[in-house]
């Protein structure tokens, strides 16, 4: 499939002119380099790169067989598991068009998403944390003419249920010539995966990716992360999500031909079981995870002595709380910025200084262009905020929103991809996240960045976590609020807060003007982001019952 924003000639020439070009293909090369080695470790397989390779192979002949169609598009949602990477390779063998989607995700966002593409089939697990996904592919199926298949992934298959597992089995390999793959996969430059974004805003928008962009994402980056072919990934954050090492763990640690160990659901001591057990030297996952882990009581229980490198991204990273991971868990932190439908911008090094590590998200990528704009689409001066945009040489950031040319087009800002994430850059290039741009609060003219507040608190030795949220104000327009997760249930008063915050030299207009303690947060994309909307809804209803606003 064409991408949306080409026209079939600007695509042919671009096509012409090497503008994409054959990636290596890892699981061909590692099956040949390293066959015995293993490669994937979830909680039912431990498997070698051959084995991968014999099943993805024999899957992508069955879809054929079945008679599935260049371009059809299957929907897939599953935990983390060897599976998410075998029918993965297979779809592309196949020239099938994936869509990952998020396990959190209910009947709702999985109709839209299979209506949106026309998918053909989905891929579930039947049953998984209570939940019966198959019952539920089931019941949406009369309202989806084009669901033909219903594919589950285990050894649970439920009557009515096509197993993956019998079709990697199947010997079909034996019938077919090595090179027959070339006729059918996808091919450089055409569109080989969707990506939902979190959709914290309403339904999620899809993006495409194309396969075999000039891809420098993973240059250098060896050398960045202290990593080699002996380095052992983990992923603890959902593989579907966006920058939280989705594609650190699907490219670089494949590249490499690294072994790569997961968590179907994040726990904070089966996470710090898992480090320990499998000896894992790179760590990928979010700031709230690293938070947990730190914070169990049994961390001091767990031999982390492998661990050299934590990877993370996808949410803002206190500096308070990085140098508390470094200094409790004895690795290094390094942190990327990026999205799923803008793709992978800059990262820091494990060499880089410490002020670095734990506050920016580093340099731009070789291939990337990267400027900071303001309201009016020009470019600020160093070392003031504005909008981060972004593109890349190569064209491996995302080539927009599946057939939706308008949106799409919109994104973008002086050719490059808009983010909504506003950021300053240092004398050295460095890039420091500020917050969202709609989480900005604007209050009696004034901007407030929660991030800035959020960092401070979050050490404040009371706070397990903190998010800022505007609240409405009919003298100010918006004020700041403040939410905490108190630790070890103690209560913490909002003079408290204030005292800390005026001892380190905040502003009095940045000050948050009431403070809610709370259990939890609500939180998207498997945990991985606070819902700030939400919250903001939850004061607002509040002030509405005391009088204050209407």
């Amino acid at each position: 499939m064409r991408p949306t924003r080409y026209i079939k000639e600007e695509f042919d020439h671009l096509v012409d002119k090497g503008y994409w070009i054959e990636p290596v293909d890892n699981e061909e090369e590692n099956a040949k380099k390293y066959p015995d080695k293993e490669s994937f470790v979830d909680s039912r397989n431990r498997l070698t790169f051959s084995q991968i390779k014999k099943m993805s192979d024999r899957l992508a002949l069955g879809f054929i067989e079945m008679g599935l169609k260049k371009d059809q598009i299957i929907v897939m949602q599953i935990p983390n598991c060897a599976e998410y990477f075998i029918v993965r390779s297979a779809a592309r063998k196949a020239g099938l068009i994936t869509l990952f989607t998020q396990m959190n995700m209910r009947h709702n966002e999985i109709k839209f998403a299979c209506k949106q593409t026309d998918a053909v089939g989905v891929v579930v697990i039947a049953e998984s944390r209570g939940f019966n996904y198959f019952k539920m592919a089931k019941e949406l199926h009369p309202d989806l003419p084009d669901l033909e298949y219903i594919f589950v992934i285990g050894n649970i298959v439920p009557k009515g249920a096509i197993s993956i597992t019998k079709m990697m089995e199947r010997p079909l390999d034996e019938k077919y010539p090595p090179d027959y793959f070339e006729k059918t996969r996808i091919k450089p430059g055409e569109v080989n995966e969707l990506k939902m974004t979190s959709g914290t805003t309403g339904f999620p928008k899809l993006t495409e990716n194309s396969y075999g962009s000039l891809s420098g994402s993973h240059e250098g980056l060896l050398e960045k992360y202290k990593l080699t072919h002996d380095s052992i990934f983990a992923a603890l954050a959902p593989l579907t999500g966006g920058a939280s090492g989705s594609g650190i763990c699907k490219g670089i640690c494949q590249q490499a031909g690294c072994k790569l160990v997961m968590l179907e659901r994040f726990d904070a001591e089966e996470a710090l079981k898992l480090i320990e057990r499998e000896k894992v030297s790179f760590a990928t996952g979010v700031p709230t995870m690293m938070s947990m882990m730190i914070r169990h009581s049994n961390f001091e229980k767990y031999d982390l002595g492998s661990l050299q490198v934590w990877h993370t991204a996808s949410a803002y990273l206190p500096p308070g709380l990085a140098k508390e991971v470094e200094e409790k868990m004895g690795c290094r932190i390094v942190n990327h910025f990026g999205g799923i439908d803008v793709g992978f911008a800059t990262t820091t090094s494990a060499d880089d200084p410490l002020e670095v590590r734990l506050s920016s998200v580093g340099k731009p990528m070789p291939d990337i262009t990267l400027k900071l704009i303001d309201e009016q689409d020009k470019e600020v001066p160093q070392g003031e905020v504005g909008e981060i945009i972004f593109g890349s040489t190569a064209g491996r950031t995302s080539n927009g929103y599946y057939k939706d040319l308008e949106a799409t087009l919109a994104r973008e800002a002086q050719g490059l991809s808009r983010t909504g994430d506003l950021g300053k850059l240092d004398e050295q290039g460095n890039l420091y996240i500020v917050g969202r741009k709609k989480d900005v609060i604007i209050r009696g003219g004034q901007n407030i960045f929660p991030a800035e507040i959020e960092s401070i608190l979050i050490t404040h030795p009371k706070v397990a976590y903190t998010a800022i949220v505007g609240m409405p104000d009919p003298v100010m327009g918006e004020k700041a609020c403040a939410y905490i997760i108190p630790k070890h249930n103690q209560r913490i008063a909002f003079d408290e807060i204030v005292s800390f915050l005026l001892e380190k030299k905040v502003a009095k207009y940045k000050l948050p003007e009431r403070l809610e303690l709370v259990d939890s947060f609500p939180m998207s994309g498997e945990g991985q982001k606070i819902l700030k909307r939400e919250l903001t809804e939850q004061v607002t209803k509040k002030l509405q019952e005391e009088g204050v606003i209407e």
